[in-house]
């Protein structure tokens, strides 16, 4: 299974949660927590950080705005979202 289908199958399950800090970006930008689903549900990993098992998750938010969240696979078998953001590249 691909590292993709993993965080998915894990955000699917409800085996996630976010960071307060993420949980502040995303209102910052208008998201919400089913956005930050909806990104990770119909987006690609852009970046990796093999060493930290982080990455960089860009997908659409639910008005189809540009999602990104920095996710982690944690101990105990959860996503930990770090950050979210709307992402502004091109």
């Amino acid at each position: 299974m691909s590292r993709i289908s993993e965080i998915r199958a894990l955000v699917q399950n409800g085996l996630y949660y976010l960071t307060e800090h993420a949980d502040d970006e995303a209102m910052q930008d208008g998201f919400d927590i089913y956005d930050v689903e909806s990104g990770i549900l119909t987006g690609k990993i852009r970046k990796t950080w093999p060493k930290e098992q982080k990455f960089e998750i860009i997908g659409k938010s639910l008005d189809g705005r540009a999602i990104g969240a920095v996710c982690r696979f944690t101990n105990g078998g959860k996503i930990r979202v770090i950050t979210v953001y709307e992402d502004q590249s091109k």
